[in-house]
């Protein structure tokens, strides 16, 4: 799988500082889309399904 070399600026864990971007078990370094964006919209655009709380 491809991974987007700037899907951790994009994350709002990064943004907030509570993340540093070198956990290896992070969703943003193993997802090819905009996790950030998914978060916000609350929808999975890999999975093309809602995500829930």
């Amino acid at each position: 799988m491809t991974i987007a070399a700037t899907n951790c600026s994009k994350c709002l864990e990064f943004q907030s500082k509570d993340c540093d971007g070198k956990a290896d078990n992070c969703m943003c370094k193993r997802c090819p889309r905009n996790l950030g964006t998914c978060l916000i919209t609350r929808y999975c655009r890999e999975t093309e399904s809602v995500m829930m709380k």
